[in-house]
């Protein structure tokens, strides 16, 4: 309570804001200024509030001693600075690339760029933690958002991304111009090596790194695995449990197989998010080498996908396929969701929600029981 205070009375003294309190609306206003500010001057400048019967408050450039009385007084239900407003406002991005123009319609995409409308927040204040293999934070499309805290790989003074699969997957969750969460913040968990390979030990010590870290910053966070193997009972149950531990959701790639996600990790661990793909340039088909079936949440565009370059502090783009970049279109989904105050759960029930219901055509014998979802952010 005394912190508090004194975090009140410091900011008044720095900045020399206004405060407003907010007065319990069983009390009388009157008698509550009366007993709180002391007689002439101060108690003039006192200005009112009152909606209704349920809200009333005074506002005003309190001195010390007010700040104080008001804080420990029970009749004052709350304080809080006179806060600046940020506009809630949709940005359209025209000429975007088709990945992130499906998100936008209902309908399949007749041209090979279109119109992305998105909130204002844009993933603002949400951490993405991406296991994969590192990510180049001087690209431009990405730099000042990136924090490298942890490299389980083995391997010695590797900075950035030597092989370029976290860099293209960390481009569509965040970039400025091919991501869906654009001011998110990127979290670099190093679990792949040079050559673009990852050992179970080290996605292992990734999920317990996550486990620990994310918790303690109190900060919204989303992790991201796009790496698959079969079915593994340990790596489910890692997964599952990080996801209980921390709270923090983890979006996964449902495999590039052509067969069922269930017969793989993590994509059968049963708290995870599963991303299938795509293919926007064809009416939404089913891309070819997606993994199906009714471990898949989501579905969302995975073929030739332009996104971020890992050799160059220059803008340069780069087109990739795969399940990868879908769960980091979905990862970054989430991110930009719970950007505007849902919870996990809230972001995951609200993403299926919007998402487009019996948008692919075809489904094969061995696809049964899919869902039929395709990604959306409107």
């Amino acid at each position: 309570m005394k912190a508090a205070y004194l975090l009140l009375s410091t900011l008044r003294l720095a900045l020399g804001i206004k405060f407003i309190a907010q007065v319990s609306p069983e009390k009388n206003l009157e008698t509550v200024i009366e007993e709180i500010f002391p007689q002439g001057y101060e108690r003039d400048q006192v200005e009112r509030l009152s909606i209704g019967l349920g809200f009333q408050a005074i506002y005003g450039d309190f001195s010390e001693q007010v700040l104080e009385n008001l804080f420990f007084d029970g009749r004052v239900s709350a304080i809080s600075v006179d806060r600046n407003l940020s506009a809630s406002e949709y940005i359209i991005q025209e000429h975007a690339p088709a990945h992130l123009a499906r998100l936008s319609q209902k309908a399949p995409l007749q041209t090979p760029t279109g119109v992305f409308i998105y909130h204002s927040n844009a993933g603002n204040g949400v951490d993405v933690y991406l296991l994969d293999s590192g990510i180049n934070g001087d690209h431009p499309e990405l730099r000042g958002r990136v924090t490298k805290l942890a490299d389980f790989t083995k391997e010695e003074n590797i900075t950035g991304d030597p092989h370029g699969h976290g860099t293209a997957v960390a481009g569509v969750v965040g970039s400025v111009t091919y991501g869906v969460a654009k001011k998110c913040n990127l979290v670099d968990v190093r679990i792949a090596d040079s050559t673009g390979k990852a050992r179970l030990l080290s996605v292992l010590q990734g999920l317990e790194f996550i486990s620990k870290v994310a918790p303690m910053t109190e900060r919204p966070s989303v992790a991201l695995l796009p790496y698959t193997i079969w079915q593994n009972v340990i790596l489910n149950s890692a997964v599952d449990a990080m996801i209980s531990e921390s709270r923090v959701p983890l979006v996964v790639a449902a495999g590039n197989f052509n067969t069922s996600s269930c017969n793989f990790s993590p994509a059968s661990a049963s708290k995870a998010i599963v991303a299938g793909a795509i293919d926007t340039a064809k009416a939404d088909t089913l891309a070819p080498f997606t993994n199906s079936g009714p471990c898949v949440d989501v579905f969302a565009p995975g073929v030739n996908v332009e996104t971020t370059h890992h050799n160059s502090s220059e803008a340069e783009i780069v087109q990739r396929s795969g399940t990868s970049i879908s769960s980091g279109l979905t990862a970054g989904l989430m991110a930009y969701i719970m950007s505007m105050g849902y919870n996990p759960v809230e972001a995951l029930y609200r993403m299926k929600s919007m998402s487009v219901k019996g948008g692919i055509s075809t489904f094969g014998p061995h696809q049964a029981g899919t869902p039929n979802l395709i990604l959306q952010n409107l």
